[in-house]
């Protein structure tokens, strides 16, 4: 998902390629995920729903699976409802086909206005390239929403992806991801191909990333290099089609990978274990217990012995709850000072970025990092440090490598780690 406010919104993202003949250069213009189709599902849950069966202090939970969407999840109800469906379309003199491509052909025209008309029409009616289109009734018709136009090279078992783009108007549903996933599919198994190769921008490299596209290119160069040629300016990316991959349910193939995982850790692990609560915090805010006094910290393997020879190495700076709050105002505030800190700054809007809270599920920024010094919460030099690099890891999470965002967030953690070593915490 791409940024909005403190995220960057909007941008038309396109992957670009050499023309057959040498005239102007193939784009993709990529899907915006401003609250893709994975953004209004799956959110956090209100309060816990969980039944719970005390036996000798220890409560077996019951809890009720969360399940994470995937970006194309609307995009896949919908099909199951025959709202949406996705048809090879060829120049094959038909009026129905041609009627999908110049829709096709209108799409990719409006989404890039600076490629050629000329071009883009000689592509996309050229009978040696392929359009897996998008198709959706509007009004009762059927109506092209967006498109993948690509070339096969069947004896190399490899295609050329010259066009890819969905109406500005349908960007938010997950149709290009699941788009990405029928091209594959019908890839795969109508033309017999491995491989997808195009030629990226810097603003599709992320885009590509996502849908399994690479920088490392594993074919041999005499396989791939007669048709596809190089150009200045571009990045050519792979995509190895696996054979044994149903791309059409990748969600389904994702959850069942999960849960032999988890069946695993459960096996060698005590997490089905869940102690009572300690209702003291409730009753009596402020109040400070001993580790060991916390249900289920001694079955852990904790122990006092251990805890006290870890306190040997406290640093005269956190020799104090008022030494430590005072140095950790100190980095804070130079953290706020830091000229990547502005991403981080105020919490990211729902409003702004629709997805965010479904793709980050612990959200933290500076503001939230100074309430929670101020009331004395950070007890520990760690616990501060783990708010910065959660602050951080979340951004990397959400944004692209080669977003700003992406770059601000590796700068601060840096910074933040210079600096607790210059002020002597570390």
């Amino acid at each position: 998902a791409f940024e909005t406010s403190s995220r960057r919104l909007g941008r038309g993202h396109r992957a670009r390629g050499e023309g057959t003949n040498g005239e102007g250069r193939r784009r993709c213009v990529l899907i915006r995920k401003v609250g893709a189709a994975s953004g209004s599902e799956g959110g956090r849950m209100s309060e816990p729903q969980v039944k719970r069966i005390r036996l000798d202090e220890v409560v077996a939970p019951a809890a009720e699976e969360i399940e994470i969407k995937s970006r194309d999840f609307t995009a896949k109800q919908e099909e199951e409802a025959g709202i949406l469906q996705f048809k090879v379309v060829v120049n094959d003199g038909s009026p129905a086909n041609l009627r999908f491509l110049c829709e096709l052909k209108e799409i990719f025209g409006t989404q890039l206005p600076k490629m050629p008309k000329e071009y883009i029409v000689r592509l996309v009616f050229d009978k040696k390239h392929k359009s897996v289109c998008a198709i959706k009734r509007i009004g009762g018709v059927p109506r092209a929403i967006g498109g993948i136009c690509y070339r096969p090279y069947l004896p190399e078992r490899l295609g050329e992806i010259a066009f890819c783009a969905i109406k500005t108007e349908e960007q938010v549903r997950g149709y290009g991801t699941r788009l990405m996933n029928q091209t594959k599919h019908f890839a795969k198994t109508l033309d017999r191909l491995d491989h997808f190769v195009t030629y990226a921008d810097n603003f599709a490299i992320g885009y590509f990333k996502k849908q399994g596209f690479h920088m490392q290119i594993t074919m041999e160069h005499k396989r791939w290099a007669p048709g596809i040629k190089d150009y200045e300016g571009g990045t050519l990316m792979e995509c190895y089609i696996n054979p044994n991959i149903n791309y059409l349910e990748i969600p389904i193939m994702v959850k069942r990978q999960r849960k032999v995982l988890d069946d695993k850790v459960a096996a060698l692990t005590k997490r089905h274990i869940v102690h009572a609560g300690v209702p003291v915090f409730k009753h009596n805010p402020g109040t400070i217990l001993e580790l060991h006094q916390i249900p289920g910290v001694l079955e852990a393997g904790f122990s006092k012995e251990a805890h006290a020879a870890g306190n040997i190495g406290l640093t005269e700076r956190e020799s104090s709850k008022e030494m430590l709050a005072q140095t950790l105002s100190v980095v804070l505030a130079n953290l706020w000072k830091n000229e990547n800190s502005w991403p981080f700054k105020e919490p990211v809007s729902a409003a702004d970025v629709p997805d965010y809270h479904t793709v980050v599920k612990d959200p933290m920024d500076l503001s939230t990092v100074q309430a929670r010094l101020d009331k004395g919460f950070y007890k520990t030099k760690e616990m501060f440090v783990a708010d910065v690099e959660l602050m951080t890891a979340n951004c990397k999470t959400y944004n692209p490598k080669d977003s700003v965002y992406y770059e601000c967030a590796v700068n601060l953690q840096r910074s933040c780690e210079a600096e607790t070593k210059r002020i002597g915490l570390f």
